[in-house]
């Protein structure tokens, strides 16, 4: 009862402020307004009262506050349709720092990065700290934790109990990406959850990598309302004809904007099946780029209409989520979350509103936020059985040349090729081959101790020497290396450990930069400088072993993943992510 009567007092406040009775808290007065509903930009004032936008009469009446926009065009917040809050290296109150000034102020979170590592205690943790900041933190409830059961070795489990309990909660939308294993074949497991997901009026959320013809029907018949995988056009537009929506995703290391805004474009598609979304970015990327507002530049650079781009950033999101009628438009009830631009075309967000307050400036936060302390568990999840030496890596044959699989890479990409190659034996052991760009790559075990170590090849990193690390791997978050040195090799994962977590880039033996993330393995504590300075220098340290990948670190986080065709590298070993099954790296 008590809430209900905050919310009356609330709803009443609005109510009277729209009929002028009251003076609204904030006007913005003879502004641009682009109605995302009709398309129409119209001269008018924008009344809020209580965090709430209360009218978009041009006569709004009286005002605590009122803020001349007459150079303005405004436009609503900015929606992410899906991001990984903890792959962005950073704690979701540092990161607000950089995306609230973009004009974000809607993220849509699956949390199962820190899922995986600290279970249902570690989504807590993580939306406390969310929670903190005027950024508005919705939560899709991660569905696959762990994302390959018997095939990697996890932090904790999220079963059917977990989920039906969480979906309840208000701030959660939907289930989070359900990958195609799941429930083709069918698995009750699973099915449960979007039973439960969908018996609530949510969404699920997709993640079909790879998928086409009967399993695509077959896993949309499954409930399943979007994907944010598509590589092309053809794939995003065999999910459109199955009623699936799009998301256009840009991130680091996966860049799919360019060939996806096409069916929009130069195809004619509805552009209300498609909205955006980041997955996956790196703060020096968001620091350099913007957020989704660099998805709306991009979109309009391609030749995008400026107002169809900004619908995709907005209510198409809103919509799809089913809160369209608190986010993703300017008009009456919905939170006052406002974009001040000068140019729609150019779209550089001036002055960012957020809940009826002015909370960015030119790139500039202007609110203090709160810091949430994190309890000591959540930064003690490195447990590694012993420290690794450089015999843990090596491969041995009995031959004088085998034959390997080997993970090819693909830049921009979130996918991967098998491919196969013939790599020298040295006195019983497989090397490497810098020169055709054939590097080890290994997985070792950091959560139970079970002194797992997993080693196969990988093309694509280019490293002529040296070891790079991360205790970031999608999506059991084990530690991942890659190098050109075995003894490099361990050195790196040693350091992780050491650290409690980051990124590392060794050569030599010596350690040339590295990025602490004691939170869960995951995420830093220092700020979005810091945290992008440090990681400009583990870029630039890649480079000088001879990588050039753009993202070499995102890319690194990526390569473990069982559930993204066609390998992936967990723990237990090399895994065919079609066939669901550890493969032998050498082949006979």
């Amino acid at each position: 009862m008590g809430r209900n009567t905050k919310e009356l007092s609330v709803y009443k406040r609005i109510i009277k402020t729209a009929l002028k009775e009251l003076p609204a808290d904030l006007i913005l007065s003879n502004c641009n307004l682009l109605n995302v509903f009709t398309g129409e930009i119209s001269r008018t004032d924008i009344s809020i009262a209580a965090g709430r936008i209360a009218s978009i009469d041009k006569s709004s009446g009286k005002a605590k506050k009122v803020l001349d926009c007459s150079q303005y065009y405004a436009v609503p917040g900015l929606l992410d349709g899906h991001v990984h809050l903890d792959s962005t290296l950073l704690t979701p109150t540092q990161l607000s720092k950089i995306i609230l000034p973009c004009g974000t102020t809607t993220v849509f979170i699956d949390p199962m990065e820190i899922a995986n590592v600290l279970g249902l205690r570690g989504i807590n943790s993580l939306l406390e700290d969310a929670w903190g900041s005027p950024l508005k933190t919705y939560v899709q409830i991660s569905s696959r934790v762990p994302t390959a059961p018997g095939l990697e070795t996890t932090g904790a489990v999220l079963g059917v109990r977990e989920v039906v309990r969480m979906i309840r909660w208000g701030t959660v939308v939907g289930l989070g990406e359900l990958d195609p294993s799941k429930v083709i074949p069918p698995q009750d497991e699973y099915l449960l959850k979007v039973i439960a997901t969908k018996k609530s009026w949510k969404v699920r959320v997709g993640h079909a990598a790879g998928l086409s013809g009967a399993e695509l029907n077959a896993y949309a018949s499954a409930g399943i309302g979007d994907d944010h995988e598509c590589v092309t056009a053809e794939e995003a537009l065999e999910r459109i004809r199955v009623g699936m929506k799009v998301m256009i995703r840009e991130g680091s290391s996966e860049r799919n904007l360019e060939e996806l805004i096409k069916l929009i474009i130069k195809s004619g598609q509805d552009p209300r099946n498609f909205f955006f979304c980041t997955d996956d970015k790196h703060p020096n990327d968001i620091v350099k780029e913007g957020h989704i507002d660099y998805n709306v530049r991009k979109a309009i650079s391609l030749g995008l209409d400026p107002i169809k781009a900004i619908q995709l950033a907005t209510i198409n999101c809103a919509e799809h989520f089913r809160l369209d009628d608190d986010v993703g438009s300017i008009a009456p009830g919905r939170f006052a979350d406002v974009i001040l631009v000068r140019d729609l075309e150019k779209f550089k967000p001036e002055i960012v509103i957020a809940n009826g307050k002015i909370v960015a400036k030119k790139g500039k936060l202007l609110v203090g936020l709160r810091e949430y302390r994190w309890p000591a568990w959540s930064t003690n999840t490195i447990k590694i059985k012993r420290d690794v030496m450089p015999a843990d890596f090596e491969i041995n044959s009995s031959k004088e040349v085998q034959a390997v699989r080997v993970i090819q890479i693909i830049e921009g990409q979130i996918i991967n090729k098998e491919i196969k190659t013939e790599l020298a034996v040295r006195e019983g052991k497989v090397i490497v081959n810098t020169a055709n760009d054939i590097l080890k790559i290994a997985c070792v075990e950091r959560h139970k101790r079970t002194g797992n170590i997993a080693t196969a090849f990988v093309k694509g990193f280019e490293l002529k020497e040296g070891a790079i690390a991360s205790s970031v791997a999608h999506d059991h978050h084990n530690i991942v290396v890659v190098g050109a040195s075995e003894a490099d090799m361990a050195r790196a994962v040693n350091e992780i450990k050491r650290m409690g977590g980051g990124l590392v880039a060794v050569n030599q033996g010596k350690i040339l930069e590295k990025l602490e993330l004691p939170v869960a393995g995951l995420m830093s504590m220092h700020s979005p400088e810091i945290v992008t300075r440090k990681l400009e220098k583990l870029n630039q340290a890649a480079r000088q072993l001879g990588c050039k990948l753009n993202a070499p670190f995102m890319t690194l986080s990526f390569i473990s993943l069982p559930t993204v065709p066609e390998l992936g590298l967990t723990d237990k070993g090399l895994v065919d992510v079609r066939s669901r099954r550890i493969v032998p790296v050498k082949l006979d």
